[in-house]
């Protein structure tokens, strides 16, 4: 098992506690690994090296924070979203979110302004793909009772 990795049971328990709680909502979201890939290169925890193989980099000071959301001008799902975003730790060890507008951190050669001043977009990525429409009916998660 890996280190963060859940059991099956407490999993099943926590997504029953969810639906029981939010009949209406999403019960998940499909996340595209190319999102995960870009959202990881955008951190520079994936680093893509010239011969096309990638390094894996800064993971101690790491992170990634997920954001509900909702588009009212969406339908499916509700309008229903989850924004990723990367995140990396400052001089206070507090994960600073790495996007677009984040206020400078006040710490002298901190990961997070440089990381900040790096971005090649706003560093918010979109992971909308919500259940109900991308279920996968067959998982134990999707219907725990």
């Amino acid at each position: 098992m890996s280190k963060n990795e859940v059991k099956l049971k407490p999993a099943k328990n926590w997504a029953k506690n969810w639906q029981q709680k939010y009949k209406k909502e999403c019960k998940a979201f499909l996340m595209p690994a190319i999102d995960l890939i870009e959202a990881l290169e955008e951190m520079n925890v994936l680093v893509k090296q010239e011969d096309g193989h990638y390094s894996i980099q800064n993971l101690d000071s790491s992170g990634v924070r997920a954001y509900m959301a909702i588009d009212h001008e969406i339908q499916e799902g509700r309008g229903e979203k989850l924004l990723i975003v990367g995140t990396k730790v400052d001089c206070k060890g507090i994960h600073r979110d790495i996007i677009e507008g984040e206020k400078p951190s006040g710490c002298d050669d901190c990961d997070v302004d440089g990381a900040v001043a790096a971005l090649d977009g706003t560093g918010i990525f979109d992971f909308t793909a919500p259940c109900p429409t991308t279920c996968d009916e067959n998982s134990p998660l999707y219907d725990p009772n």
